[in-house]
């Protein structure tokens, strides 16, 4: 058996990685990775504008006013947001209203809050002093022209999309998405709406693993089930392998007398990276090679399968689309309760919050996926380490 980070290595050093490019809106790139480097095309602001309600000021001509003693302005103008630049004259001892987001007109060096006045139309009085710059926003305060504003293969978040906007920017061009097959093995699998018959269950695996995948922005291009036959699977794979980038599979992997994935891995000549991982749940996890593409192996078992994709599916995800935020994240935290040493390395499933995490059930078999509704990370347990109340373990957190 290999180590998790070893049999990560081996994926990632035989994967490809995108090349691939579309140009999209930028409500459409949301979750997508940026292509290539964007500059600003304009300076943000693009004209000094005010950060209060109140009065554009010279600062100086506001010195030592208070209460008592107020600084009396004339006021020459009113500008709102949106009005073009005003044709006024500075005049000393004068002070322009201005809204926020106004342009601010040469001349003024600051904007005093209207709290700090009495509100006047054609004299002003200001009961306290201001600094050049209060309340001035300059050119280019946010973002200077030509300035690097997405980087490449940066993931794009809702907060990028306000950035992309305020830039005009409508489209963006974006690496194209994972394709990814789903294959499900197994005799016993029947399709959601079939009347159930002895013996056979629903082939949940398909739209959990789907639905997770569908969700990382990756596309679901097929999700199919094969029975139990060594032609079947060989000829299904062999069919489908050049429409995906990735190949995932389920079930079938292990050493009972119709796992037969492996053998079929075998009889199509692929190339076996790995088969078996120290780690429990999903000890047989495989990932091979054919067609100069991927298939990554999962247990059948619908928790085991979990994990295993989420090892697996998102550090390969992130080397494909060159994004390292695409990775799973991970911390040290404070465990709760104990948890007795296992042979071997354990992923179990827990619910961390405020920097503390604790169990969730006592049901930690792999055939158990109910109460993962109650998780939201995976705690990683060194092999033949017993965990105690109060010790700082790695967490993993479910990405979705």
């Amino acid at each position: 058996m290999i180590e998790v980070e070893e049999a990560i290595a081996k994926i990632q050093q035989v994967s490809a990685q995108q090349k691939k490019v579309e140009t999209v809106s930028i409500l459409e790139a949301v979750g997508r990775v940026c292509a290539e480097d964007v500059l600003a095309k304009i300076a943000v602001p693009h004209f000094p504008r005010a950060g209060m309600d109140g009065y554009a000021v010279v600062a100086s001509e506001t010195k030592g006013a208070t209460k008592e003693q107020p600084v009396c302005l004339t006021v020459i103008d009113a500008i709102f947001a949106g009005d073009p630049e005003a044709d006024l004259v500075k005049r000393q001892k004068s002070a322009v209203k201005i809204m926020t987001g106004a342009l601010i007109p040469a001349g003024y060096d600051a904007v005093i809050k209207q709290e700090w006045t009495d509100y006047g139309d054609t004299i002003v009085k200001v009961y306290q002093a201001s600094k050049a710059g209060d309340n001035y926003g300059v050119v280019g305060e946010d973002v200077r022209f030509n300035q690097k504003i997405i980087s490449q293969y940066q993931l794009i978040n809702s907060r990028t999309i306000g950035i992309l906007a305020a830039q005009g920017i409508k489209e963006i061009r974006v690496l194209a998405p994972m394709k990814i097959g789903i294959l499900a093995t197994g005799s016993e699998l029947v399709s959601l709406g079939t009347p159930l018959t002895s013996g056979k269950i629903y082939d949940s695996n398909l739209y959990t693993l789907a639905a997770f995948i569908q969700s990382s922005g990756s596309h679901v291009i097929f999700k199919e089930r094969c029975s139990d036959s060594i032609a079947e699977i060989s000829r299904f794979i062999h069919e489908k392998m050049e429409e995906v980038d990735l190949l995932i599979t389920t079930g079938g992997v292990s050493v009972g007398e119709k796992d037969y994935v492996p053998q079929v891995i075998q009889q199509l000549a692929g190339e076996q990276l790995f088969h078996f991982v120290n780690m429990k749940p999903g000890t047989p996890v495989m990932a091979s090679l054919y067609k100069k593409r991927v298939i990554l192996s999962l247990s059948g078992n619908p928790f085991a399968a979990v994990v295993n994709l989420h090892l697996f599916y998102w550090s390969t995800l992130a080397h494909f689309m060159n994004c390292t935020e695409l990775n799973l994240v991970k911390r040290k935290v404070k465990l709760m309760e104990a948890l007795k040493p296992s042979m071997i390395r354990r992923f179990v499933r827990a619910y961390e919050e405020n920097g503390v995490v604790s169990l969730v059930s006592k049901l930690h078999y792999s055939s158990v996926f109910h109460n993962t509704l109650e998780t939201n990370c995976l705690i990683d347990q060194p092999a033949k380490t017993a965990l105690n109340e109060g010790d700082y373990v790695m967490v993993y957190y479910w990405k979705i």
